[in-house]
């Protein structure tokens, strides 16, 4: 699977507070949304993966884009649909990615923000491939991992409720020859900042 299974257990335990926790929306990611609407010109169909709790689809929508949500986890489905936000659980390596609202017809763009990290080195490839064949040509991507070296399970939550996170990280060449590989044309790699050692790769390309 392209996500460990105890990541996802972890986000289904807590996905209302891990949203609540991640409702405000970093400066950068902001800026990363500005650049894809725009790339966009304002309009187009959207692949969201990893929607966690919504945040981003919402800035999205109110921009012009149409998103179809997905996750892999079902405490984030679930906490959508509660919500009211159709959204499918999905996951990005295995599943069918085709929009059922409109068979036959690829994405104008991918949005991948902060959930790509899960996904192993060894899956990361093909996962970006899968992702391209659902796009039209010339469709954007945004994507953001983590900065750094291998992987690694980082621990968060308290000793009665520990929450397991799979963790991998990406140095900029290493990204960009993955990226290329399959099949995207890399315009832009930004290094950002969340919290003080949150350190990411945010990622703007085009289906080639």
């Amino acid at each position: 699977m392209s996500t460990d299974r105890e990541t996802v257990r972890s986000y289904d335990a807590v996905a209302a507070e891990y949203a609540a926790e991640a409702a405000t929306m970093p400066e950068w990611v902001a800026t990363e949304i500005d650049v894809f609407v725009t790339e966009l010109g304002g309009s187009g169909r959207v692949l969201e993966i990893g929607s966690g709790g919504g945040r981003d689809a919402l800035e999205l929508e109110k921009r012009g884009i149409s998103v179809r949500r997905t996750d892999i986890s079902k405490g984030f489905v679930e906490l959508l649909r509660g919500s009211g936000f159709e959204t499918d659980l999905l996951d990005p390596l295995t599943d069918d990615l085709a929009d059922p609202q409109r068979p036959g017809t690829p994405y104008d763009g991918i949005w991948a923000c902060a959930c790509l990290i899960h996904v192993s080195h060894e899956d990361f490839g093909a996962v970006l491939r899968r992702l391209a064949k659902a796009t039209r040509t010339g469709g954007r991507l945004h994507a953001s991992v983590r900065e750094g070296d291998g992987e690694d399970v980082s621990t968060h939550g308290s000793a009665a409720a520990p929450r397991h996170y799979a963790e991998t990280y990406w140095r900029e060449s290493g990204l960009r020859s993955e990226l290329t590989d399959a099949g995207w044309i890399v315009s832009k790699v930004r290094q950002c900042v969340g919290k003080p050692h949150d350190r990411w790769l945010s990622v703007r390309a085009s289906r080639a």
